[in-house]
């Protein structure tokens, strides 16, 4: 009998324990018994180890209550009809306009309907506004506007976990009497390498801390995301992404910054350790939803260090290590480490600029019909 009653214990234990980790799991379990297929407990969009293992090992030293205030409670979906919204039998398939109330800021998604990011100070807070945040008007994906849905690529099954996006190569064909499709070596190239037109990126993330200090007063005009911090970045931009290899293709593909961090520690009217202390330097590898069918010319990537992420000195045109940061340029690799890419190394850039025969006759072919399309787009004089 008392191993009975232990067991029923044990077995209580854990079931308060599973419920006190998911609070909704009651709720998701309703969709559940009918869809089988779509538990959504263990997806990325639910799962939060891989952020609160990085929260946890980049913040310990600063501030060990960092990932619990601003992080933990707030990432990421809980239940299934924070995508699929209405309720009973009017349950709807996630419209774009549902994705981006979390795809938005420098994650990859509002740049699809053409909205660009602004800086951070209040000054800033004009333009488009959409779900409380103002954007810059730029170009829009061509797939937008042609109106389709976020999950006309990104499928249920993509969403789950158990299969890749939609490649471009399953709905297009590789023309190669297309100038650019015929160059040899171009097939190492990512579609969206040349067809992305911009990427929205942050150069450099700072979380501002100050407890008991007047100096707060300062940075009142920045995002203040709880009681003792305020956010702020060294640049925003919305720029074409640089390029690095990616780790399973081989191919060249776009990057942008992924946790580029400083952090200042102030207690009243002193700093504690050091300022801006750079606890972070991640690029990842990205797909920019910009793509449009015109493509950036030769010279985006031909003689372009900053393409490659290996900007040099006498061709800086910022300077952070001035402004007391631990980076030289942030178009510079060797100041950070990567995720599933590796960086192109001067070599390979070298090769890449070399002007061989073929570089110099598809050139010209590709002016030629570059002063074609000028031609046809001016009208003629009677």
């Amino acid at each position: 009998m008392k191993k009975y009653l232990m067991m029923m214990c044990i077995s209580l234990l854990f079931a308060s324990i599973s419920y006190g980790q998911h609070p909704e799991y009651k709720e998701n379990q309703k969709c559940a018994d009918c869809h089988k297929d779509c538990q959504i407990e263990n997806i990325v969009m639910t799962d939060k180890k891989k952020e609160k293992a990085f929260v946890d090992k980049a913040f310990m030293q600063f501030d060990g209550t960092f990932g619990e205030k601003h992080c933990y409670n707030s990432c990421h979906i809980s239940t299934c009809v924070d995508c699929h919204k209405g309720t009973g039998k009017n349950i709807s398939k996630p419209k774009t306009d549902d994705c981006l109330v979390c795809h938005k800021d420098t994650y990859t998604g509002i740049e699809y309907m053409g909205l660009g990011i602004r800086e951070d100070h209040e000054r800033y807070k004009r333009g488009i506004e959409k779900d409380g945040e103002y954007y810059l008007k730029m170009l829009p994906s061509v797939h937008y506007e042609k109106g389709m849905q976020c999950s006309d690529c990104h499928t249920k099954n993509n969403i789950l976990g158990k299969e890749k996006a939609k490649d471009c190569l399953e709905c297009h064909t590789y023309n190669k009497d297309i100038i650019d499709h015929s160059i040899k070596g171009h097939d190492k190239v990512a579609c969206i390498s040349c067809h992305a037109s911009y990427s929205p990126m942050e150069l450099g993330t700072f979380y501002l801390r100050y407890r008991e200090s007047s100096y707060a007063e300062y940075v009142k005009e920045l995002p203040q995301i709880s009681d003792e911090y305020f956010k702020s970045s060294f640049m925003r931009v919305n720029e074409r992404p640089p390029l690095v290899i990616d780790n399973e293709t081989g191919k060249y593909v776009p990057a942008k910054p992924s946790k580029i961090i400083f952090t200042t520690n102030t207690y009243k009217d002193l700093v504690v350790g050091q300022e801006n202390k750079m606890i972070a330097n991640r690029w990842k590898v990205t797909y920019p939803h910009t793509v449009r069918r015109e493509t950036v010319l030769c010279s985006s990537c031909h003689d372009n260090e900053r393409a490659f992420l290996l900007e040099s000195d006498e061709n800086r045109i910022l300077y952070p290590d001035k402004d007391g940061l631990a980076v030289k340029s942030f178009y510079n690799s060797e100041n950070f480490s990567i995720e599933n890419a590796r960086f192109v190394t001067r070599k390979e850039y070298e090769k890449i600029n070399s002007k061989s025969k073929e570089y110099l006759q598809k050139y010209f072919e590709k002016l030629d019909q570059l002063k074609e399309v000028i031609n046809k787009s001016v009208p003629e004089k009677k």
